[in-house]
């Protein structure tokens, strides 16, 4: 495909009206010059979500999210960066630009766009199959309609479809359709080796259950198997066969029936979170809305934050009452606790699903065992200890840490005080023992930072700078962003050796110094045309639009300074280091070993006499890139 005309990006940006875009998904209030609304990344009761649409940013306190246009789609939608420059380009009505081709070239689409489109046109196929009066389709629809007691109604609802015993059926169709072999081959349809030239189909003889993104494309299938399905040689079939992961189907960031339950969900409604993919559609079937399944995977920090997004009111498991549901629902608490979502845990009774109760007892009897569900904190309580009163000191202290790990990870003071309580009452145990212990562990366990900020930062700006970054390398690309002086002395005096390439800070530094060091100081646009990748866009934007407070002159300064003495101190000691290795490993010349000493001598020397930027006596003051 071909790239992006230079410029594009940041002329996309130019015409997009943030606050249009913003307003889209959050409700915003006037306040002063920006706007100002509920947090769509975390659950919140009062506004903490700032937009400022001259400056071209957004920033959520509550959540840390800052960013511009393309970084609100990629969050809101889960795009990829190509995809949210697709999304508003479609939106705004921007054309999209490239390096090769004029005006007329036509819209380029991403090979995922193309990949949901096969997706779009698989499952159309399939539908057809289904509806066909033959043999094999009324196999499919005998499953369907008498043993899983679902209606026609509900099959077309979620694109059920049928896969025919030919394996070839499917590649033909889509070829005919003007689809690319390259396209079938990473679609994740077809078996990976062909037959004569021909592609197979992945699924044969099966009833097919299309699986959407968030915003309601397909971007794969579940294949349940089918009295007629061809047995794998002399393995049997698996009941359930799902597509590979590729660049549409990633399992981690998908939830079946999210696109649907979306629509339903609300501050005052819960997601019901099942196993099955056909419980869900049941579920759904009988009322329950806002069901979600899933992907056939260990449930994940990234599905949780698709469900953080749309605000619910909390999450409701209803998980198997046997051993592997209990594992389960245990490894799920840290995952909502980190995500900022409310969580209730209901065990199902042994050997039964929401398919089977549905069915046999109804909705009501389903929505009693809702109710009847734990909250996170007493699940895990009742889990692991059964009644506290009989447990052990040790096992007490056990089950409190288990809980203080993802609590440790927020930053809600409230939120963690709220849970600390529930954990002191569910071990019956005083607040005051819980506190005190909880801030004992996360004293453990939080990394010390290995420099002090300046002297001339006062109390305030001291606090936000211990507090708000976690490497020196984000501590130099913060004051690179925030002083527009340090570009070029800071290009000439650092050596890029120093930096951790490694690290997203590191890499985005050494692009924009080594830019500097042939063309001088860039502009904000001219450095992000350098950036590769959403994690160097999302260093870059984290520092560039973090809030600062008014410094005193030239403190930015000295904080460069302060970084500049660590990566060199840094560099000096692997030096040390690799040349002491030497030293060990060197034969007994004299003459070589007198060099070195000399070298290691040196090395010592220079560390008490690190570089430095020199302070300009001009009045010009730091400035803010994004201003």
């Amino acid at each position: 495909m071909p790239r992006l005309a230079d410029g594009f990006v940041n002329e996309l940006k130019d015409r997009v009206d943030l606050y249009d875009l913003v307003s889209r998904y959050v409700q915003l209030k006037k306040s002063g010059a920006s706007w100002v609304g509920l947090s769509p990344f975390s659950q919140e009761k009062t506004p903490s979500f700032y937009v400022h649409p001259e400056k071209g940013f957004f920033n959520c306190f509550s959540s840390g999210e800052k960013g511009d246009a393309i970084t609100f789609v990629q969050k809101m939608e889960n795009l990829g960066f190509q995809e949210a420059i697709e999304f508003l380009s479609k939106e705004f009505n921007v054309p999209m630009r490239y390096e090769r081709g004029g005006p007329d070239q036509p819209f380029s689409n991403s090979i995922r766009a193309d990949l949901y489109a096969l997706h779009e046109l698989a499952k159309s196929w399939f539908e057809e199959q289904f509806a066909l009066q033959n043999k094999e389709s009324s196999v499919a629809q005998d499953y369907w309609l008498e043993e899983r007691k679902f209606s026609l109604e509900t099959a077309k609802r979620f694109g059920i479809g049928f896969a025919p015993t030919d394996s070839t059926a499917l590649s033909s169709f889509l070829l005919k359709k003007g689809q690319s072999p390259k396209l079938l081959q990473k679609s994740g349809l077809f078996r990976q080796k062909q037959s004569q030239g021909k592609f197979i189909s992945l699924f044969s003889g099966r009833l097919m259950i299309p699986i959407h993104e968030k915003l309601g494309r397909i971007c794969g299938f579940t294949a349940r198997k089918l009295s007629i399905t061809p047995e794998w040689g002399e393995k049997k079939s698996p009941k359930y066969v799902n597509s590979p992961e590729t660049p549409i189907f990633l399992k981690g960031q998908l939830l079946f029936n999210l696109h649907l339950a979306n629509k339903e969900i609300s501050d005052e409604k819960d997601f019901l979170l099942v196993e099955g993919q056909l419980d869900a559609i049941r579920c759904w079937e009988e009322g329950f809305k806002t069901v979600i399944a899933p992907q056939g995977t260990a449930f994940k920090d990234t599905q949780a934050d698709l469900l953080r997004k749309s605000n619910p009111r909390r999450v409701v498991c209803l998980l198997d009452g046997d051993e592997a549901g209990k594992k389960a629902a245990l490894s799920y608490v840290p995952i909502f606790i980190k995500a900022g979502l409310d969580a209730r845990f209901a065990t199902l009774p042994k050997d039964s699903d929401p398919d089977l109760i549905l069915q046999s007892k109804g909705p009501e009897a389903l929505a009693e065992i809702i109710q009847k569900g734990l909250p996170m904190i007493d699940y895990v309580i009742a889990q692991k200890l059964g009644k506290p009163s009989l447990a052990s000191p040790n096992d007490l202290r056990k089950t409190s840490e288990l809980l203080f790990d993802p609590l440790s990870e927020l930053d809600s003071f409230v939120v963690k005080d709220g849970y600390l309580e529930q954990i002191a009452r569910g071990l019956s145990l005083s607040l005051d023992s819980v506190k005190r212990d909880f801030s004992r562990f996360t004293k453990n366990r939080k990394p010390r930072r290995t420099y002090a900020p300046p002297e001339e930062l006062s109390e305030k700006e001291s606090s936000e700078w211990s507090q708000r970054l976690t490497s020196v390398e984000d501590d130099l690309l913060y004051t690179l962003l925030h002083d527009d002086r340090l570009a070029s002395p800071l290009a000439h005096a650092l050596d890029l050796a120093w930096l951790d390439l490694e690290s997203s800070s590191g890499r985005v530094l050494a692009k924009i110094l080594s830019e500097a060091v042939a063309d001088g100081p860039l502009s904000v646009r001219q450095m992000e045309d350098l950036l590769e990748g959403d994690q160097e866009r999302r260093a870059f934007q984290k520092f560039l639009y973090h809030d600062t407070v008014s410094h005193e002159k030239n403190a930015l300064l000295q904080l460069a300074n302060q970084c500049l003495g660590v990566l060199f101190s840094r560099q000096s000691k692997r030096n040390e280091q690799d040349l002491l290795t030497i030293i060990k490993n060197c034969s007994n010349d004299p003459k070589q070993m007198n060099g070195l000493r000399k070298q290691l001598k040196e090395i010592r020397t220079q560390r008490n006499y690190p570089p430095s930027l020199i302070s300009s006596d001009s009045e010009h003051k730091p400035s803010h890139a994004h201003n």
